[in-house]
């Protein structure tokens, strides 16, 4: 049965298509914005002052957002006092911000000369590299040197505040009326609460809103003097922002401008087969502007109930959620076929896109030097629990910086990764170092879990023990260092059965890893012993996972010696802070992430963790700072 492709609006372009084999309609739709938020909310900073530098980027970080930094071309080529060169630009780039153009001479007053509209675009372009190139024109003292040249260069073109001429700073969903005139607030006169009171606007009516910046209040701004803003109060917009995360969208200028132009230029539709869904999604737009290859965010109805999905574009692997009823994904326009079968993580947000590590689901406690097997053939290591001995033995950190997760006592660039963790402020010339277990001896290929916001490929290799030759993996720009991406590595590794010690080897600056996958191609691999039901029905058994424990020859039930199993509740009123949880089937594969208030009981963090799932058998994976438990729970 076929049925005609239909328009509706609901919070996104939805097209109702058939599909093969079924007796109902399923429907593609694309957010009106990224993760189908309700609105979209744009920082940019005018001139180049070195305060973008000390007051911005380390705000800008503190919350994982990124903003659109508008150069004057022949500022950035000298020493200018105040100013930034183009080292300073390159790091703005390098931490995953739009540079764009704020013309190449800047005038005192009136347009910018409209030679300029090109050439500055050109210099950008040939210092700087970026995802998108340079797509993103801000005109000085806000006049446009003339809309039709403008966009044929650029996406956007930026002015003002439109109220100073009667017209209005919210922007609807669709966009400003004219491209050459996208408006954006000044900020010097602006407290916290006016952000917010803006940005709810935007909310309010779906739309979109962009703030401008010439430098901080005391701050070093060279030139950049003009109504300076209050630090503070733009600290207080994000974490405003970051607090209503599931509503507001913070991306760049010239980001938001491609998603809005590709959403509403983009036809998608779908055929189903068996347990996969095969997405289209496609556009026309023709120019020598951009490729216009942003991603958008889809989703389709997840009707056949399924509880894990993972996907792929053109053969390469892309992250599929599953929430509220619906199968999420972001993929780029003219990309490739889009598959999202079921199975994989549910959670690919969280740093645990990872499988229990033994037969009991136990892992070793953070810190730890074991590695254990993840399945005969597959081993996951996660990148934060590299060896104990410190410096020299279990890593080596050369800028010492890491998130203050507490995670570790050693944090050698622990990061935080969602609900976990990786590392992170890497630097060339680091390593790491891990204890793995494996099933078999053979050849395994890597699968990594990185993130970039790198404008250009950042490299890190893996090896074994002081065997020749590594992998190196080459993890392509995410557009930041919260954005991660299965990449696989190149070659192989030879692992010895039983132990080996793998080294990860930073090669280039500024790669962010959650986790690495090892997997052989030895079909002869045994398979991982499968542990027997002992819990009764709504008990919880604790697990566990610390080497210490002294009950290790108790084994009842038949377990595999690994599971280590105590009778009698756990409380956690003797810890702090939250009680990560993760929930895994009886095949490893991770289906929910939470994070609960200490002290609760094991059964209490149970009810939270298992709430939703069906009836069955699931290893819930449990934990702080201190000590790591699994347990088995029958529901």
């Amino acid at each position: 049965m076929k049925k005609s492709t239909s328009l509706a609006m609901a919070m996104g372009w939805v097209f109702s298509i058939s599909v093969a084999g079924s007796a109902y309609a399923q429907t593609v739709e694309i957010g009106t914005w990224a993760g189908f938020r309700t609105a979209a909310v744009s920082f940019t900073f005018d001139d180049g002052p070195q305060s973008d530098i000390d007051v911005a980027l380390p705000m800008f970080e503190k919350y994982g957002y990124k903003a659109t930094f508008n150069i004057v071309t022949k500022w950035a080529d000298g020493n200018n006092d105040g100013l930034i060169n183009w080292s300073g630009v390159q790091k703005l780039a390098a931490a995953g911000h739009e540079i764009a153009s704020h013309s190449d001479s800047h005038p005192q007053n009136g347009a910018m000369p409209s030679s300029e509209i090109s050439t500055s675009k050109g210099t950008i372009n040939k210092k700087i590299s970026q995802p998108y190139g340079c797509v993103t024109l801000a005109y000085p003292n806000c006049n446009t040197p003339g809309d039709a040249q403008v966009l044929q260069n650029y996406v956007v073109g930026r002015i003002c505040n439109a109220s100073w001429s009667g017209g209005s700073d919210i922007m609807g969903k669709n966009g400003p009326s004219n491209w050459a005139a996208v408006p954006a607030m000044m900020t010097g006169n602006e407290g916290t609460s006016d952000f917010k009171g803006n940005m709810q606007k935007a909310v309010n009516q779906g739309g979109w809103v962009a703030f401008l910046t010439h430098g901080f209040q005391g701050k070093t701004n060279g030139w950049a003097s003009y109504s300076p803003t209050d630090s503070l109060a733009m600290d207080g917009a994000l974490k405003y922002a970051k607090e209503n995360d599931s509503k507001i969208w913070v991306a760049p200028m010239g980001y938001v401008a491609m998603y809005i132009k590709e959403r509403n230029a983009s036809k998608a539709t779908a055929s189903t087969s068996g347990n996969s869904i095969t997405v289209k999604l496609t556009h026309s737009i023709a120019d020598d502007i951009s490729k216009y290859d942003y991603p958008l965010s889809l989703r389709v109805q997840n009707s056949g109930n399924w509880t894990a999905a993972s996907g792929t574009q053109g053969g390469k692997s892309i992250t599929a959620t599953i929430k509220d009823g619906y199968i999420y994904f972001d993929a780029v326009p003219n990309g490739g076929d889009i598959v999202i079968s079921s199975g994989g993580s549910s959670t690919p947000t969280s740093s645990s896109a990872t499988q229990p590590t033994s037969s009991s689901a136990s892992q070793p406690q953070p810190g730890s030097s074991a590695s254990t097997v993840t399945s005969a053939a597959s081993i996951t290591v996660e990148m934060e629990d590299y060896m104990q001995g410190g410096e020299g033995v279990g890593y080596s950190d050369i800028n010492g910086e890491s998130d203050n997760t507490g995670y570790r006592t050693d944090d050698a660039g622990v990061v935080a990764v969602g609900t976990g963790h990786g590392i992170g402020y890497t630097m060339a010339g680091e390593w790491f170092n891990y204890s793995v277990e494996a099933a078999c001896e053979g050849e395994y290929s890597v699968v990594a879990r990185a993130a970039t916001g790198n404008a250009s490929t950042t490299r890190f290799s893996v090896s074994v023990d002081n065997v020749a030759g590594s992998v190196a993996v080459d993890v392509p720009s995410t557009g930041d260092w919260n954005t991660y991406t299965e990449v696989e590595g190149t070659g192989t590794l030879k692992l010895s059965k039983g132990k080996n010690v793998v080294k990860v080897s930073i090669d280039q600056s500024y790669v962010n890893v959650d986790w690495i996958k090892l997997t052989s191609g030895n079909a002869q691999c045994p398979s991982n012993v499968t542990p027997q039901s002992s819990a009764s029905n709504g008990t919880v058994n604790s697990a566990s996972s610390n080497p210490q424990n002294p009950g290790a020859n108790n084994t009842p039930g038949g377990e595999a010696p690994e599971a280590i199993y105590m009778s009698g509740d756990v409380h956690w009123n003797a810890y702090s802070g939250n009680v990560y949880c993760q929930v895994f089937d009886m095949k490893g594969q991770l289906l929910k992430s939470v994070s609960v208030p200490a002290s609760q009981s094991t059964s209490t963090l149970w009810n939270a963790a298992g709430a939703g799932l069906s009836k069955g058998v699931y290893i819930m994976r449990y934990g702080n700072k201190d000590v790591m438990r699994s347990v088995r729970v029958r529901k």
